[in-house]
């Protein structure tokens, strides 16, 4: 399969401006009060006690965190509120939470990064790489911050990820454990599939869905068939892609060579595939301009496609699907990149208090309290707990985020009703047997084609949802832009891509690329 970590629903458009990238959502659910990591007695739970119990002899200060949030929520500042309160006595510190809308994230960092804004924390990750901040000094290295304010944390996390984040021998970035593997496929209200009689076994690969949606299309009016923000790239048991890179650099499985591959016929019929599901109706008609995640969160879509399908993603994602149940359709196998910078927190090279931004970091990695209540609201507002330890938003829930992975360890989570007791061993078990990216090391320095990138990144720009969702005819559309790709520097980018990577497979004991 084109095996890779690709973009969700709402970002997958998105293209960073110093990497063309649309790279993997790994949304991630919660976990039981009663697990060692939740219950505070994880081994990073020991270095924010020491970070408590010294909060009263440390100077007042405000810090400020940027992250993104697939919608904006009413009940924003009282949990902003209650989360100072648990700050302020941790480490005698406020912060101001600056959410951002997805869709924006990358653009606002941007601009908050050129125009050199005073800031402490800010999300990076699959939308804007930290490898790439650091190339243009956004970013502090975390050494020392790590050794002193969170040597448990350092110590309880795999080396592979704190390697994820090392750029130059230095780490940029604490990774918010999660999942750390892809299994692409669908997410389908269980009231359509149950009415129109599914066979979930019958899906081994993308079109096998058609016939579905086509049922969906005569017979539900009000509902959108598919989501039109889905991966351009999908999967067969022909290629890698190549992390760290655009969406359009692959290797083929079990070549001993690991050439290069651009735009392979296989991807490109993958853009067919979405011009021919919007001209039968199954992609709504404005998906290229429309912000599909309101029209999901009101059950109006009725399928989905993601690239996580992971053990409990259902209670997970029944938020996003108006409250609606949902079955999960996988089409390929368990497999990882490595860690790649997914989802990590990173310290601006403009914090007046990098040491009082650690510790902050530090506690949302350790302190359960704190990181279910930034997650998930106040309890018995927001949310209610069973006796089990299961919880289950309120009704009228004004904060409910459902984006865990973006603050912190997600091993400290609640788990949410309908996940199942063991849902971190089963993601522990993934993480330790999915099959690997034989080339996830490699790390791609864009500083000499920063031009061309920009340039490619401004034609992408132009064409892409459109693309993505079908909206303009791939093979009327394909000639026209490949031209002014290659009038914006395409032949210049791939050689320089090319000739790193060949580097890499020297200097990494992997097999030179034969041309």
């Amino acid at each position: 399969m084109l095996k890779r970590k690709i973009g969700s629903t709402a970002a997958i458009a998105l293209l960073t401006a110093t990497a063309l990238a649309a790279c993997g959502n790994n949304n991630n659910g919660g976990n039981n009060a009663a697990s060692p990591s939740a219950s505070g007695s994880s081994p990073a739970a020991s270095s924010a006690s020491a970070t408590a119990s010294s909060g009263s002899e440390l100077k007042p200060v405000e810090l400020t965190w940027y992250y993104p949030l697939n919608q904006m929520q009413p009940d924003q500042q009282k949990v902003e509120d209650a989360v100072n309160k648990i700050v302020k006595e941790k480490i005698n510190a406020t912060v101001k939470l600056k959410p951002v809308a997805l869709g924006d994230y990358v653009q606002k960092m941007n601009t908050v990064l050129a125009a050199s804004e005073t800031f402490d924390i800010m999300w990076t990750g699959y939308l804007i790489k930290p490898e790439e901040l650091v190339r243009k000094g956004a970013l502090q290295p975390l050494d020392d911050l790590i050794e002193q304010y969170a040597p448990a944390l350092k110590a309880d996390m795999p080396q592979y990820m704190w390697d994820g984040l090392t750029v130059d021998g230095k780490i940029y970035g604490v990774a918010n454990q999660q999942i750390n593997g892809s299994r692409y496929g669908f997410i389908i209200q269980k009231r359509f599939a149950d009415k129109y009689q599914l066979d979930t076994a019958s899906i081994k690969k993308m079109e096998d869905i058609e016939p579905f949606l086509e049922k969906i299309k005569q017979g539900e009016p009000d509902i959108i068939p598919f989501n039109g923000y889905y991966n351009t790239v999908l999967h067969d048991a022909t290629y890698w892609g190549v992390p760290g890179l655009d969406d359009h650099f692959f290797i083929k499985s079990g070549d001993p060579t690991y050439k290069l591959y651009r735009y392979p016929e296989e991807e490109l019929n993958t853009f067919r595939l979405a011009s021919k599901w919007y001209k039968a109706g199954y992609i709504y008609k404005d998906a290229a301009t429309a912000k599909m995640t309101d029209y999901g969160a009101k059950g109006q879509i009725a399928v989905d496609f993601q690239n996580v399908l992971k053990p409990g993603v259902e209670a997970e994602v029944k938020g996003r699907n108006g409250g609606n149940d949902v079955v999960i359709v996988p089409i390929s196998d368990w497999f990882t990149n490595g860690y790649s910078a997914t989802t990590n927190l990173s310290i601006s090279r403009t914090s007046k208090n990098p040491e009082r931004a650690m510790m902050l970091i530090n506690l949302m990695n350790s302190d359960a309290e704190l990181y279910n209540l930034i997650s998930n609201g106040i309890e018995g507002e927001h949310y209610t707990k069973s006796a089990e330890g299961f919880i289950t938003p309120t009704a009228d829930s004004k904060y409910r985020p459902n984006m865990d992975f973006i603050f912190g360890n997600v091993f400290n989570s609640y788990l949410k009703e309908g996940q199942p007791k063991d849902v971190w061993e089963q993601t522990k078990k993934i993480n330790e047997t999915a099959e690997l990216n034989p080339v996830g090391g490699f790390k791609f320095n864009s500083e000499p084609v920063v031009t061309e990138i920009a340039n490619l990144n401004a034609v992408w720009g132009e064409y892409k949802k459109g693309i993505q969702t079908g909206t303009l005819d791939f093979d009327k559309t394909w000639p026209g832009l490949y031209e002014k790709l290659k009038e914006a520097g395409e032949e210049k980018y791939v050689a320089e891509v090319t000739k790193q990577f060949e580097e890499y497979l020297k200097t990494s004991g992997l097999k030179k690329i034969i041309a």
